[in-house]
């Protein structure tokens, strides 16, 4: 089934029953937790021409939000159920996707827990920058970024006002910038040495 979901609506919310698996046509989404205290974390996005699993079991459970107009094919989940529902080729790729989100779900761990503010934002930055141009292998010169620096706060572990600093520091040294909507790389190799970045784990 094709779904639109206007920018700033929520796609699922903390523990639904429902499973289900998004094939993203266009858009940007965010999957995050939000915590008692009303604070969020976003673990995880999914960008124009990737699968999304929406599939939550138990206690746990995430906000799908869309961040930009999203339209997406949903498919029926569970994941484990779809051998029984669609081609080879189409499990093979959802499969995949789980795979792929379980290596970034890590990195993004390691980011927040061991990272300085500056390396972590480099590494999101360059992460993105592959998925945003669907290649494991380059980096683009720039890409389209809907997020805003309270997003990124939220999915770097970092405050609104520590972005904005972060994103100076990084524009200052002719690293990176971010302005209107729009990501700028100006200089790849030595991002991915601030970052530490080694872009095995992202899947082109």
């Amino acid at each position: 089934m094709r779904r639109t979901y206007p920018a700033n609506t929520t796609i699922a919310g903390e523990y639904q029953a429902k499973p289900f698996i998004l094939i993203v046509i266009a858009g940007w989404a965010a999957f995050a937790k939000t915590l008692p205290n009303g604070s969020r974390l976003i673990v995880d996005f999914a960008l124009p021409h990737e699968i999304a699993l929406v599939e939550f079991a138990g206690d746990a459970g995430e906000t799908v939000t869309a961040l930009s107009d999203v339209t997406a094919i949903e498919l029926a989940g569970p994941v484990h159920t779809c051998f029984l529902r669609y081609p080879q080729s189409v499990c093979e790729a959802i499969l995949q996707a789980d795979t792929s989100r379980y290596s970034r779900v890590a990195e993004h761990l390691a980011s927040v827990s061991r990272r300085g503010a500056v390396e972590r934002t480099a590494h999101l930055l360059l992460e993105l920058a592959c998925r945003a141009q669907r290649s494991a292998t380059s980096f683009p010169d720039r890409f389209e970024c809907p997020l805003t620096q309270a997003e990124l706060g939220d999915a770097l572990g970092l405050s609104a006002v520590h972005v904005s600093r972060v994103l100076k520091t990084l524009r200052e040294t002719s690293l990176a910038s971010f302005r209107n909507g729009v990501v700028e790389l100006h200089d790849h190799a030595g991002l991915i040495k601030t970052a530490g970045f080694d872009r095995s784990y992202i899947s082109s």
